[in-house]
Formats: C-alpha cells, structure tokens, sequence
C-alpha cells in the first residue's frame, strides 16, 4: 500500500456523515475552544505575569473573535483525524492525544503564518517566541484542548456518529 493511500475502511466511509458532524461539531465546539483560550490565556497571565499570546490587530490585545478561525480549523483537523485514521486504525487514546495535540500546534503556527502572508494581518503572536505564531509551551494547551474535545464529543455531547459510542455502553 503507498503511504500516502487511505486504508480500505477509511475509503468507505460515507463523506456525508463526515460532513454533517464536522459542521455540527463547527458549531458547538469551536467557540467552546475558544472560550477555553481565553481562559488558558488569563492563566498564563496568572502565572506569568504578561499574556502568552496576544492579537495584535485586535483592539482587546489578549483577544479576538478573528481567532475563531482558527478553533474552526481546529476542530475540522481533529474530527478528520478521528473519522479517517483514528476510529479506523483503532488507536489507543493517547495515542491519538499525542498526535491530534501535534498536529494542531503545527496547525496553529501554519494558521498564524499564512494569515500574515495572505492578509497581511496577524492571528495571534507568541511574543518572545523565535516560532512567533506558536510557542513551545501551547503543547501543553493543545494537550488539554485535545482532551476537552474527545470528552465533550464522545461523552458528554455525543457529537459523534453512532458507530462511535464509548466502549463502556
């Protein structure tokens, strides 16, 4: 098999499912992430004193809805990873953590970079970051955002087809 061809059962898996739960999950849960980054930010500012990301074309500074955007795009890597490799593959839970909470970090500095180069206009900043769109720090905050998704879409809110019910029920 090429590396880069999807397994049997990820090639039959029916786009509209994927479509209309990745809508649904668009809606619920992006501002809910993003509720959570505000919080994850305040928290950062607890404890260092100055915030850990910052927008600079907002007029708030530590916030701003363009970053919805971003929790969008989110949301839209983590349940595709679910649908396509995860669920199929079966993997274990940490498994799929550590890769979903890597593959957003990566997502976020792709998403602050392109921002600037397409629109000239900045996301988010890490300051004092040499990635300037991401910092070392935000795996620590992917990790939790990750967590928090898997258990509102799986156990709490459901936002997740039938076929993907919790091993306990």
């Amino acid at each position: 098999m090429n590396a880069i061809a999807l397994p049997a059962e990820a090639q039959q898996r029916p786009f509209g499912i994927y479509a209309r739960v990745l809508a649904t999950q668009i809606l619920y849960m992006a501002p809910l992430l993003w509720l959570l980054e505000l919080g994850q930010n305040q928290a950062w500012k607890a404890m260092n004193g100055t915030f850990g990301w910052v927008y600079p074309d907002s007029p708030y500074g530590w916030f701003s809805f363009g970053s919805m955007i971003l929790w969008s795009g989110s949301v839209f890597l983590m349940w595709t990873l679910h649908y396509y490799w995860f669920y199929p593959k079966g993997l274990k839970l940490w498994t799929r953590i550590a890769i979903a909470s890597g593959v957003c970090w990566v997502g976020e500095w792709v998403g602050g970079f392109l921002a600037v180069q397409l629109t000239g206009h900045h996301l988010h900043v890490w300051p004092g970051s040499s990635l300037v769109y991401v910092s070392f720090p935000a795996i620590f905050f992917w990790v939790s955002n990750v967590i928090v998704y898997h258990l509102l879409t799986v156990y709490v809110i459901d936002l997740t087809p039938n076929y993907d019910v919790p091993a306990d029920t």
